[in-house]
């Protein structure tokens, strides 16, 4: 698997980490920290597991390496 979650210090929070760079990814803009669990998870499956998507007209996003200065990361949401 190229794509995997991983807790974040305090283990409040989770990030998806490239394995190969062992940096994290960014998706559809974002950088993929301070994410729950399950969407920790839902992001490592969306970019380990392409063969089960629906085909589409134009590309879907994909999950690819952050950049120094790149996006920036997802906000946590209110309440969590």
């Amino acid at each position: 698997m190229r794509f995997v979650a991983v807790q974040e210090p305090p283990h409040h929070s989770w990030a998806v980490v490239d394995t190969i760079n062992d940096a994290p990814v960014e998706f559809a803009g974002r950088v993929l920290i301070g994410l729950t669990s399950r969407e920790a998870r839902w992001f490592v499956a969306l970019g380990n597991d392409h063969s089960g998507w629906p085909q589409y007209s134009r590309p879907a996003p994909h999950l690819r390496l952050v950049e120094a200065g790149g996006p920036s990361p997802i906000r946590k949401r209110r309440g969590h």
